[in-house]
């Protein structure tokens, strides 16, 4: 079965040494030079058994003659890989660019943020930045002016380490940033602009008609948080929406469509079909064809060629190629086109988790939809339409569940209410955001089609802070590992089987997979620590989180948001099992203030706040872990008179000068130092 299905997607079978040989790439450190002379010998050993082998002789040995080939594409694939590698300037040393503006990327607290391109450099030690995308942060007090895509800039500033994860439940931004191709990132002290000619590339016009859209559409009266949601939903530029509006859509099983993707490429085409259709154009000619790839792709321009819109738009792309050709061609080896082309163009996609999402939710919308859709008739039409956005919704959410609860640890319940709910919503949304991107030069026309447009996207918000809002409307703590999300695949996979061919071996097969993952899932709940206590660094701020049965306590050195809660702790809370009512106990940093003394199983673990200082002594106890928050107002040689320690804990919050001070001659009165800023966040496991 399994080779029929590959003879007639011959992309699927070119997608697996592709895919293997990406993930061993950039996950094992391979001399190019030993792949290289690989990749030779298996070509040398191809060409020479297909030349002497005899006609009947090859196809006895066709299988091996197949697997040398698949061999020789693993190896290429590798090679490729390593020369399309991103090069990162990793340091944190002060230097001297000259940049181009490609995109405004929104705002932190303290600056403002750009994608940019390295036009120059100051020393010879940073050739290799030249023509490197990066990200620069600009401080909103030295603004003079607001920089604009294709400005030059020379600014000067101090480069920015890529902070790698330091345990399996952080969530690696240096990862992300590699994956998007930025090389380098630079907090900005000063800059000033260089007077030359604009460039006028495609990028540049892109981003400087994204940001005119966005102006027009505010003078037409369109709120902030509505224009977020429209830069989002149309032009796939999520930097404006705010923490509580991801948070809502999320929760709300609605997400998706805030993420310019298939779905909304996928409405516009269908609008295509119907305006060619409407004007008598028959839509399987090469001429239709033509006019609705085309269009697809000046929209994928509008939106700057965002890695959704440009896997969307080349996907349906190829579904019209395949469309209008008299050839009979699977939908599976489109697909398997699809993800093959992105690849090719940017091996790095195979990281991206919008990548699988997309494929996996349009494979298993073609194999579940019609089935699930069978289980019910109706003829009144309300009923009808309803229903096939139920089944839609239910057969995309088959197949993408297992990677959304590996990434995100949460289950929208009410999905279904959502989609039927805003689904209807999204193609007025996007048809007057095609009409209105037309008319956007004309005052009168905005002036008509901007408030109908900014009352939808109202609603829409409103609907996904209601069903947000509703009971139990999210699963939380949901964790699984990779292994166990790649068996739920292989169940999905047996599960379509069996319903297709009813054999009893593909049923058997299933029972036996969902036995390994059950069986995975009590050895990893015998092997879970019973508490743990996880130190880490929080935007500057030094966090201590304690997990124990009912018990979830997090002791900061300053107060925290819900977002700098939410990717701090959402993994390991995931894997604990967290009570989610977590208390935040903010550390007394007065003068004279006295530690926190937790006995943690057979562990003693001392919480030592800034400015701290005592005169008594713990009976001279032994302490395992004692965690400084900051300096305390004591030297360690009288501090070791207080008690005897095993392991130090600098958390992340020190000043680098004050914590070089402190820690002089460390050696003489402790056993053990673990830094959070150099050596990552600690997570002990500690078992009653």
């Amino acid at each position: 079965m399994v080779h029929v299905f590959l003879k007639k997607s011959p992309f699927i079978r070119l997608l697996l040494p592709l895919i293997s040989g990406l993930f061993v790439s950039l996950h094992i450190e391979i001399p190019i030079v030993v792949t290289v002379i690989a990749a030779a010998l298996v070509f040398i050993s191809f060409a020479l058994l297909t030349y002497y082998l005899k006609v009947n002789a090859a196809y006895r040995y066709r299988n091996f003659i197949g697997f040398s080939g698949l061999l020789m594409f693993f190896l290429i694939s590798i090679i490729y890989s390593e020369i399309r590698l991103p090069v990162i300037i990793d340091s944190n040393s002060k230097t001297e660019l000259k940049v181009k503006i490609l995109s405004n990327l929104g705002q932190t607290e303290k600056n403002d943020k750009y994608e940019v391109i390295c036009c120059g450099h100051a020393t010879d030690t940073l050739k290799q930045c030249y023509g490197l995308r990066g990200i620069i942060y600009l401080p909103h007090k030295n603004s003079s002016f607001k920089p604009q895509p294709g400005d030059q800039l020379f600014v000067q500033g101090q480069l920015m380490e890529f902070t790698k994860a330091s345990n399996q439940f952080d969530f690696d931004y240096s990862w992300y940033l590699r994956n998007q191709r930025i090389g380098f990132r630079l907090l900005v002290k000063d800059y000033s602009k260089i007077n030359v000619k604009k460039d006028y590339s495609l990028p540049i016009i892109s981003a400087l008609l994204k940001d005119e859209l966005k102006h027009r559409y505010m003078e037409a009266g369109m709120s902030e948080s509505q224009l977020a949601v429209l830069n989002a939903l149309f032009l796939g530029d999520k930097s404006l929406l705010t923490y509580e509006q991801k948070s809502a859509f999320s929760d709300a099983g609605a997400m998706h469509l805030l993420a310019v993707s298939g779905l909304h490429v996928g409405i516009i085409y269908m609008l295509l079909i119907g305006v060619i259709q409407s004007v008598g154009f028959k839509k399987k000619t090469f001429f239709s064809a033509l006019i609705i790839i085309i269009v697809l792709w000046i929209y994928a321009f509008i939106t700057g060629f965002s890695p959704s819109v440009l896997r969307a738009s080349l996907m349906f792309s190829i579904l019209e190629i395949g469309r209008i050709s008299n050839r009979q061609t699977g939908i599976f080896n489109l697909l398997g086109a699809s993800m093959f082309i992105i690849l090719v163009i940017e091996p790095l996609s195979v990281f991206n988790i919008g990548f699988w999402l997309s494929h996996c939710a349009v494979a298993s919308i073609v194999c579940f939809y019609p089935r699930i859709y069978a289980w019910f008739h109706f003829k009144f039409l309300p009923f009808k339409w309803i229903w096939s956005i139920i089944a839609v919704s239910l057969a995309a959410q088959l197949g993408t569940l297992p990677i959304s609860i590996y990434t995100f640890h949460e289950f929208p319940l009410y999905f279904i209410i959502t989609n039927v709910i805003l689904i209807p919503i999204v193609s007025p949304i996007l048809i007057l955001s095609v009409f209105s991107s037309i008319l956007a030069f004309s005052s009168f026309g905005l002036n008509l089609l901007v408030p109908a447009l900014a009352d939808l996207i109202g609603f829409m918000e409103q609907t996904a802070v209601w069903i947000d809002s509703l009971p139990y409307s999210t699963i939380s703590n949901l964790f699984i590992s990779w292994f166990e999300m790649m068996m739920v695949f292989i169940c999905i996979i047996f599960l379509l089987l069996y319903i297709d061919y009813r054999f009893t071996k593909y049923l058997r097969h299933l029972l036996i997979v969902l036995a390994a993952i059950l069986l995975s899932i009590h050895i990893r709940h015998l092997n879970k620590p019973q508490e743990i206590l996880f130190v880490a660094n929080v935007k500057g701020k030094s966090v201590v989180n304690y997990i124990s049965g009912d018990e979830n306590t997090i002791y900061s050195s300053a107060p925290l948001t819900e977002k700098e809660i939410d990717f701090a702790f959402k993994g390991v809370w995931a894997y604990m099992e967290a009570r989610l009512n977590y208390e935040i106990v903010l550390l007394n940093h007065q003068q004279n203030s006295r530690p926190i003394v937790k006995l943690i199983g057979n562990q003693t673990v001392v919480l030592v706040p800034t400015k701290a200082q005592w005169n008594y002594q713990l009976n001279n106890a032994h302490v395992d872990l004692l965690v400084l928050f900051g300096a305390p107002d004591m030297n360690l040689k009288d501090l070791r008179k207080t008690m005897r320690i095993k392991e130090l804990v600098i958390a992340g919050g020190w000043a680098w000068y004050s914590k070089k001070k402190w820690l002089k001659g460390y050696a003489q009165h402790v056993d053990k130092l673990h830094d959070v800023k150099n050596d990552g966040v600690l997570f002990v496991g500690l078992d009653n």
